[in-house]
């Protein structure tokens, strides 16, 4: 069984290096996705530094909540020879392993045909409903969007879901086998409505890719995903927060593979102390 890494980076090439030195397996190939505002060239050496690190040609740019990350996984997903894997995770450039790659490898192995995407109501269990049933025109770069969209759905018709779906969902970052991703890009393809719907809403790269395989035939081998995220307790703040090493022993005893957020930058103490963890020592790192 191999598995691709759909990476999203835009920012930190060294702490993009501790995660691929932290991943490396026989059976992983990553393909990198760098945000199209930023510059790509600081990232190009991680290509000769490792023989299974491949760079999306076809970039996006992306903004919070907006299209573009829905734009730049689609763009990752057709660049990736879908049929050499039987899975594409998809995580983060801030993303980092919390098991070393080999159990990784093991424990999506035993689960094989399992959908890792977290799957939540977006009425009942993560009460979101107004982020796609309002105007939001996050894509629209101008002044005074938020605005223009609150008087859109002030003077329009209630918006209403191109096809009958159950709306779901909860994260963008999610674990899936080649069969369901591809089932993803045939139905896109098939109802190029939902793509129209979805550019008008908050934050739909936490919705598409769930509601999709909610409402197919995936629906029954759906699973959580498996990345931790501390979102902070300020309801008001959408971020989730820094890790630090103050995390560490909530992060080590968790049931997830992977834990999201960390920077280098602000934190990169975190970063030592889980490479110690999982076994990624700097004689390791040297020789790869």
């Amino acid at each position: 069984m191999k598995i691709a890494f759909l990476i999203l980076g835009h920012k930190n090439p060294k702490q993009l290096q501790m995660l691929l030195h932290a991943l490396q397996h026989p059976a992983f190939h990553f393909y990198v996705h760098i945000d199209k505002k930023a510059d790509a060239g600081p990232f190009q050496y991680l290509s000769s530094l490792f023989s299974n690190v491949s760079f999306i040609k076809k970039r996006a740019k992306i903004y919070w909540a907006a299209f573009g990350t829905i734009q730049a996984t689609l763009n990752g997903f057709n660049e990736i020879p879908l049929d050499d894997y039987a899975y594409v995770n998809v995580i983060s450039a801030q993303d980092f392993p919390l098991r070393p790659a080999s159990e990784i490898y093991e424990y999506i192995l035993k689960r094989k045909g399992t959908e890792f995407i977290t799957c939540e109501s977006i009425e009942d269990e993560w009460p979101v409903a107004p982020r796609v049933k309002r105007y939001h025109l996050i894509n629209w770069r101008i002044p005074g969007r938020y605005r223009l969209g609150d008087l859109l759905t002030y003077i329009l018709p209630e918006r209403k879901f191109p096809v009958n779906h159950t709306i779901v969902g909860r994260a963008n970052w999610f674990t899936l086998t080649t069969k369901a991703i591809q089932y993803s890009l045939d139905f896109l393809k098939k109802n190029p409505a939902v793509i129209r719907y979805y550019k008008y809403c908050w934050g739909a790269d936490e919705f598409i890719f769930s509601t999709i395989l909610y409402n197919s035939s995936f629906k029954t081998n759906i699973a959580e995903n498996l990345v931790y995220v501390k979102w902070n307790a300020d309801k008001n703040i959408a971020h989730p927060e820094i890790l630090t090493i103050d995390d560490f022993d909530e992060l080590v005893n968790s049931s997830k593979l992977f834990a999201r957020k960390f920077d280098i930058e602000k934190e990169p103490s975190i970063l030592k102390k889980l490479e110690a963890y999982i076994g990624v020592t700097e004689a390791t790192a040297e020789r790869e």
